[in-house]
């Protein structure tokens, strides 16, 4: 293993312990809770963007104190739109880690990921109607949406190499975790009275059970990240740190 190649690996490996450790740590834990704003924000949009792509539209997205989220849709896809929030995230972490292979496509992601973050955030994260509870409601999810915005440019533009293979790794790696959790957590909620996810939503469009649907949605996700990440191994997980 020459010196990048394992410079590159312990990088990574420190990006997953520090992804899955991180929440489990006692007040350290609290430093996680901005990256679940993040993916939250990343599943939100995530059914917006299915939305406008499928013909509807994309009122704004509204993400709460405790982490959950909500996006407001009118026309489109429904089949399309409902699974696009989880499947979203999903995506999301295998980008990251195709991109992960290479420094200035890293950069650049970073970068571009910032920018539609604020832009997003602040076209989609603010209030839908004029009320004391709907600004309140907005707030979090419109600030945090532009605070890792800016983030995410900042290092995209500043950051040296090791920090930036660091954070698209964990931000990957975290985006995965996340997928797999949620849609587990909605596997498990699936048939419960009074309890409503999007599967449950797109159990009643379709009239195929919840859990189904949440089998399906583990396949894709797996599949989808599976495929990124063994693209990555067969180099070795190295980093092209030449122009992109």
């Amino acid at each position: 293993m020459n010196p990048n190649t394992r410079n590159t690996f312990f990088i990574i490996l420190a990006a997953a312990v520090t992804a899955i450790v991180l929440p489990l740590i006692p007040i350290v834990n609290l430093l996680d809770y901005p990256f679940r704003l993040l993916l939250t924000i990343v599943h939100e949009l995530g059914h917006g963007v299915a939305a406008l792509i499928t013909g509807g539209g994309f009122r704004n997205f509204v993400i709460s104190p405790d982490g959950s989220g909500v996006a407001y849709t009118a026309g489109g896809w429904r089949l399309v739109i409902i699974p696009a929030g989880y499947l979203g995230v999903a995506i999301f972490s295998a980008v990251l880690f195709r991109l992960g292979g290479n420094l200035q496509a890293s950069r650049r992601a970073l970068g571009i990921i910032g920018v539609a973050m604020i832009a997003l955030s602040l076209i989609f994260g603010r209030p839908g109607a004029f009320n004391i509870q709907a600004i309140v409601s907005s707030v979090p999810g419109m600030v945090f949406g532009v605070i890792f915005g800016a983030l995410f440019l900042k290092i995209a533009l500043q950051a040296n190499p090791n920090i930036i293979t660091f954070f698209i790794h964990f931000i990957a790696i975290k985006a995965g975790l996340t997928a797999f959790s949620d849609i587990f957590i909605v596997i498990g909620l699936a048939g419960q009275p009074g309890v409503r996810t999007d599967a449950q939503s797109l159990a009643e469009l379709t009239h195929i059970p919840a859990i189904i649907w949440g089998g399906v949605w583990v396949v894709f996700a797996a599949a989808v990240i599976g495929a990124a990440v063994w693209q990555r191994g067969k180099n070795g997980f190295t980093i092209n740190r030449q122009s992109g």
